[in-house]
This record gives C-alpha cells, sequence and structure tokens, in this order.
C-alpha cells in the first residue's frame, strides 16, 4: 500500500462503530415520501464518516448517507449543509465536472430525516475508489487540484459559508491528546485490554510524540506568520475520496472539511510524491506555485497527530467492543506510528522544493 493519509481511511469513525438501529423499511418509505423514488433493496456499505447504502429499484440506483446522532452527527450535518451548495457551484462554473450530484427533496431541500438521522441523496457514480493504489493516478489529481485552487474566486462568490471555517493553523486536539497520554503513562497495570494493549504500544513513543507536538505548533505559528493566500481545498483527496471510472476520469468525493486554506493543505496528502506530481499541479492551475515548508510540515504533523488523537481518545474512554480495540490498534501499529516516523524523510524531500 502506499505511504499516505489514514484518518478515517482504514476504518469507521469511532462514533459510527455500531450500525444504526433503523430498518431499511423505514429508509425505502422515506425515499419514496421525500424524494418521490420508487426503490426497493437497500446495500448496506460502510460507516466512514456516516452510515452510506446503495439503493436500487425502478428509479435506478442512488447513494444514501445516513449521518449519526450526537454532537458529531450535529456537527457533521452544518458540514453537509454547506457542502451542498459547494458541489452545486464548482459544476455550475465548470472548476471540476466529476463530483456527487446531491438530489433535492420533492419540497427542494437538500436533506431529509429518517427518524432522527439526516439523509443525504446522491446519484450513484459508478467508479471504484482508488484506496491505497493511487500511486499512479497522483499525477491526473493534482491537476484536479490545481483547477479546484484556480477556481476559489468563481466559487466561493456563490457561497455564503464553506463546510469548515478558514484555516486557523492550530491544533485544536493537541490538550486532550497531551492530557490522555500522560494518563497513559500514569496508568497503573490492568485495566481494559485495549487502553493496556494501548499503554504498551505507545511507550516506546511518548517521547517522540511530545516533540511533535511541539514541533508542529512551532509548524503552524511559522505557517500564520508567512500569510499565504488561501485557496478553496478539498482538504482529504486521498484514496478513499478519489474513484475511478471506466474512462479513467477522475471524482472527488466527500468535501465536507472543505475550506479556505493555503495551497499546501492539499498538496501536503500527496506526500513523496508531490516533487513528481507538481509541474501538473502548476499547469492545471495555471501558474508557478512556490510552496513554504513550514506550512506544507504543518499539514503532515497535524494530520499524522490528529488520526492518534482520535484512536487514543476512541481506545481508552470509549465503550469499545474487543473486535473494535483490536482493529484500532491494528490501525495505529501498522499505519499512523509508521506515517509519524516517515515524516522527517517527507519534511526533507519538500525542503528541495520550497527552496
Amino acid at each position: 500500500m502506499a505511504s499516505g493519509p489514514v484518518r478515517r481511511v482504514l476504518a469507521a469513525h469511532p462514533a459510527l462503530s455500531r450500525a444504526l438501529r433503523l430498518s431499511h423499511a423505514d429508509i425505502l418509505d422515506a425515499l419514496h415520501r421525500e424524494y418521490g423514488l420508487p426503490l426497493t433493496r437497500l446495500t448496506y456499505l460502510n460507516a466512514g464518516t456516516a452510515h452510506a447504502y446503495r439503493a436500487d429499484g425502478p428509479a435506478g440506483r442512488y447513494s444514501l448517507k445516513l449521518l449519526p446522532g450526537g454532537a458529531y452527527g450535529e456537527a457533521m450535518l452544518r458540514r453537509v449543509q454547506a457542502e451542498v451548495p459547494l458541489l452545486q457551484a464548482l459544476r455550475q462554473e465548470g472548476v471540476l465536472e466529476h463530483l456527487p450530484r446531491p438530489l433535492l427533496t420533492c419540497s427542494g431541500q437538500a436533506l431529509s430525516r429518517v427518524g432522527p438521522f439526516p439523509l443525504l441523496v446522491t446519484e450513484w457514480i459508478d467508479a471504484r475508489t482508488l484506496e491505497g493504489d493511487w500511486a499512479a493516478a497522483l499525477q491526473d489529481l493534482a491537476g484536479l487540484l490545481g483547477r479546484l485552487h484556480a477556481g476559489t474566486a468563481r466559487v466561493t462568490r456563490h457561497l455564503n459559508r464553506l463546510p469548515v471555517p478558514p484555516e486557523d493553523f492550530t491544533l485544536p486536539f493537541r490538550a486532550q491528546l497531551t492530557q490522555n497520554l500522560h494518563h497513559l503513562q500514569a496508568r497503573p497495570p490492568g485495566g481494559r485490554d485495549g487502553a493496556r494493549a494501548l499503554r504498551t504500544l505507545l511507550a516506546p513513543h511518548h517521547a517522540t510524540l511530545d516533540a511533535l507536538l511541539e514541533q508542529a505548533a512551532r509548524f503552524g505559528q511559522a505557517a500564520r506568520r508567512a500569510r499565504r493566500p488561501h485557496v478553496l481545498c478539498h482538504t482529504d483527496a486521498h484514496g478513499w475520496n478519489v474513484m475511478q471510472g471506466a474512462g479513467g476520469q477522475l471524482w472527488l468525493i466527500d468535501w465536507e472539511t472543505a475550506r479556505l486554506a493555503p495551497p499546501e493543505h492539499d498538496l501536503a496528502l500527496l506526500g513523496e510524491h508531490l516533487p513528481r506530481v507538481l509541474p501538473a499541479y502548476e499547469a492545471a492551475r495555471g501558474a508557478r506555485t512556490p510552496l513554504h515548508l513550514e506550512t506544507l510540515c504543518f499539514y503532515s504533523a497535524r494530520r499524522v497527530l490528529e488520526d492518534l488523537a482520535v484512536d487514543v481518545q476512541f481506545l481508552l474512554h470509549d465503550h469499545t467492543r474487543p473486535a473494535e480495540a483490536a482493529h484500532t490498534l491494528d490501525i495505529l501499529e501498522g499505519h499512523v506510528l509508521p506515517a509519524l516516523h516517515r515524516l522527517p524523510a517527507r519534511l526533507e524531500a519538500w525542503r528541495a522544493l520550497s527552496a
């Protein structure tokens, strides 16, 4: 698997670790009542950032996204409510063509509800997610990001807000992660299996993590001082949010974390491939784009630390089942910690780009 971002890519968000208590009949009834769609069959696909289904029937095939409840679900709902007009503006301005196409309800609303859960319906995309096999498509993806960034002014003039506020270069998870790491170090032997295994796994890495948190904060301060121009960023254009059709065309999906930020926010996700594909990005954007090293470093470090913070919080404070805990530990050991230790080499490779 190519090295790259792993935040909620390889597993469901912890808030979605258990299936919705909702019957398929309830969902199908809502589709008929709210959208006028006579559909007969649902297939549960996954729980990434939301519970996803494929719906089939005489009306065709559609993608469904059911948002969870609670504080996590409410925050996601606010993002999705801004995501729908963003997708419409991107298509209206011709910035990108291959995008999810949300369906409006019969009353013209962007979302409906099935019981307490918000529902988003989009046309089915006949394509496959690239997942870990995305290296061969990065040249084309870099071009899409260049077009997106170049279209910032044309798109944002149609919008009151984006799903996420503009970049502020902070580490909002830092206090919680630091507290959890200190709690782990002071924790007596015993307790739940997941927490005990987490303590053992992270014990050799505490000094590295403390140093990286400090370094990431310094990168953030340098990025703020650099005052880089902000562009419209997808922020999550990794292999699980990029799909490829039979004709080779790329689709960018899941725009719920789009925001205004320096271009490095998107470009950092390209990792060690960035030197190879930067010319394609600049050609599509129509301008040379000198990169700021500390800003690239900030985004790469923050992402890995955020991955870690989410999983540590889950293992320490959620009532995890053994299989859930084991899966999260596998992600930490197999992907998050290796990504953390790859950071120095990645930052050195970027140093030449930003010179």
